[in-house]
């Protein structure tokens, strides 16, 4: 089992943080702020160890090795989630611009483990032709055999018949298990915390063939295969082939440059009573040449709205995936227009509703309780200072493991 060094995105690089994992991040880009820090949220391999970075203000307690691995596997279900539904709503092009790593082998890793649990090793079914033995074949015995009179009966002394048998020591099951067996040693121990495959799977031999005979058997497979599961598993067994051919290297990078974009999917999908009101926003109308033309790709977009099906109150929320523990790290004059002009926005469409304001950071807690405004003056702000034109916008902290635990399990904050 690799060596597992857990860290947060966002983290200033100190010197506990080994080498050659600094220049693994500075080869991919992931360092910022005069490459003094982080911008990264999921699994780096670098010199035959892991470093794990969970999203920032995580504040995980590593309280044994497999609480370690369990968090890990949890953010790496979270990422595989969070990258198929990416990949169902929008183009590739949106995925690079998020800085995306190692998502179709983060993919593959999934399907291959999942399918190995739910149908274990690649089987090949065989019929063989017997003589008085197995199912009988009929039609087959009529037309090959001669029978014999017995009154008026005709009997049959040499009965064709057919036995099926499953063999699991064939070149493609050893393909599966050598696979199996690497992916397990790479990244195995996290997605199976509980057990290893590579115990179940020692005694099937390691295949001879090089990568290309490999490739070229499993096409010759895949136009024998005609069960669904086989044609399925043949084909990931020759996507991962030809992924491991292109990369040539044992270290691997899964996870996203920016997380903020997987923060605000998060929130959207575990928090109660998500109300749809995008569509309903005013969209900007531009004079060109004298005609009218609506640009609605450039409408309004709330992150996340509210509204108590009781009351049929809003909440307008801006899911920031900021530090939020000073003044210096809080939102910014934009993040605060924002929200003012979004909440007005919403009590345009539902006068009668009451429409309140909240940014939801990432933490277990934190110091910052509210934003408000208040009138310019030397003195300690005071109650009286604070202007009621503006409205108040709440702050709350979630813990960013237990959002990737609830995301993963359907589950809503309660």
């Amino acid at each position: 089992m690799r060596k597992l060094h857990l860290f947060e995105d966002r983290q200033s690089i100190v010197k506990a943080m080994p080498k050659k994992l600094v220049q693994k991040l500075d080869q991919l880009g992931l360092l910022y702020s005069n490459k003094q820090k982080v911008m990264f949220c999921g699994l780096i391999s670098f010199d035959d160890q892991i470093a794990v970075f969970l999203p920032r203000n995580s504040d995980f307690v590593e309280a044994d090795e497999l609480s370690q691995r369990k968090v890990c596997a949890t953010l790496l279900k979270a990422l595989k989630r969070y990258l198929d539904n990416k990949d169902n709503a929008i183009n590739a092009d949106e995925l690079i611009d998020e800085g995306v790593y190692g998502k179709e082998y983060l993919g593959l890793i999934f399907a291959l483990f999942e399918d190995y649990f739910n149908n274990g090793l690649f089987t090949r079914r065989v019929t063989e032709r017997k003589v008085n033995s197995g199912k009988i074949d009929w039609n087959r015995t009529i037309k090959q055999s001669i029978p014999y009179m017995s009154g008026d009966s005709p009997v049959y002394l040499e009965l064709a018949g057919s036995i099926k048998r499953v063999y699991s020591n064939c070149e493609t099951a050893r393909i599966h298990a050598e696979i199996l067996r690497k992916l397990d040693q790479k990244i195995g121990w996290f997605i199976n915390v509980d057990a290893a495959i590579t115990r179940q799977l020692i005694d099937v031999p390691a295949s001879l063939l090089n990568n290309d005979a490999k490739l070229y058997h499993l096409n010759n497979e895949l136009t024998r295969a005609y069960s669904d599961r086989d044609i399925y598993l043949i084909k990931q067994l020759i996507s991962y082939l030809k992924l491991e051919s292109m990369s040539q290297q044992s270290d691997f990078s899964i996870g996203v440059k920016r997380f903020e974009g997987m923060w605000e999917h998060m929130l959207s999908k575990t928090l109660k009573d998500v109300f749809p009101i995008n569509k309903k926003l005013a969209k900007p109308v531009y004079k060109i040449n004298g005609e009218l033309k609506l640009a609605s790709r450039k409408g309004q977009r709330t992150d996340i709205v509210l509204r108590d099906p009781k009351t049929g109150d809003f909440t307008v929320i801006d899911a920031k995936y900021y530090s939020a523990k000073s003044i210096e790290t809080a939102p910014g004059w934009p993040d605060l227009v924002k929200q003012f002009f979004y909440a007005r926005a919403v009590k345009s469409i539902y006068p009668e509703s009451n429409v309140s304001n909240m940014f939801i950071f990432p933490g277990k807690n934190g110091p910052i309780e509210s934003a408000q405004m208040a009138e310019p003056t030397k003195c300690e702000i005071q109650e009286e200072n604070l202007l009621d034109e503006y409205p108040v916008i709440s702050c709350l902290f979630h813990c960013p493991t237990k959002i990737l635990s609830i995301y993963i399990s359907d589950r809503y904050i309660n």
